[in-house]
């Protein structure tokens, strides 16, 4: 019989992300990662596998806690414009937040490691994927609600929201000022119309 887990799972890959997030595969080491997680070597191998096992986990712990939550805003109950904008005013408060100009997690992997690791190269997609079918659905709805134009597909409007959004989210890496990065969600918006 397994002995129950002595620290919570979920924490744990909510740690193991961060330091992933803020210093990238290659430069984590396995003493940053426990040490973060508060776990020993033993119990990480144990719970999560190797290093890259643990990369792999915490992509997808992103798209579980923080993908979904650009998924759901498909389903608000609110002018479909309306939704898009502020998901990208979200987007562009978060850049100027001191701690949270990391970027998009996802975006950070894609860059890193997805050309040479089909593994995260396949989740990452997944997630970019995920958030495609929220933009879709987004912009089908304001096409029948008459504030988006129908001259667009909304599948390639879909992916250019897509594109848009992680556009910012580099940007404000780069310590881009806000107003840069408003612009960009002004022109943006501005082309749904």
């Amino acid at each position: 019989m397994a002995r129950p887990k002595e620290f919570d799972v979920e924490q744990a890959l909510a740690s193991a992300m961060n330091v992933f997030w803020s210093n990238g595969y290659k430069a984590t080491s396995l003493g940053d990662l426990t040490g973060a997680m508060g776990i020993s070597k033993s119990s990480m191998y144990e719970t999560f596998g190797s290093k890259h096992d643990l990369f792999l986990s915490t992509i997808e712990h992103y798209i579980r806690t923080v993908t979904t939550q650009i998924s759901g805003a498909a389903h608000i109950d609110a002018p479909a414009v309306k939704v898009i904008r502020a998901l990208f005013h979200r987007a562009v408060q978060r850049m100027a937040e001191p701690n949270s100009r990391r970027g998009c997690y996802l975006n950070n992997c894609a860059v890193e490691v997805s050309v040479r690791d089909s593994e995260a190269g396949q989740r990452v997609e997944k997630g970019l994927d995920m958030m495609e079918e929220a933009f879709f659905s987004l912009v089908q709805r304001g096409q029948r609600e008459g504030d988006i134009s129908t001259r667009h597909d909304p599948r390639s409007m879909a992916r250019f929201l897509v594109s848009s959004l992680n556009g910012i989210l580099v940007m404000g890496k780069a310590h881009a000022s806000t107003d840069k990065l408003n612009d960009v969600v002004d022109i943006t918006v501005n082309a749904l119309a």
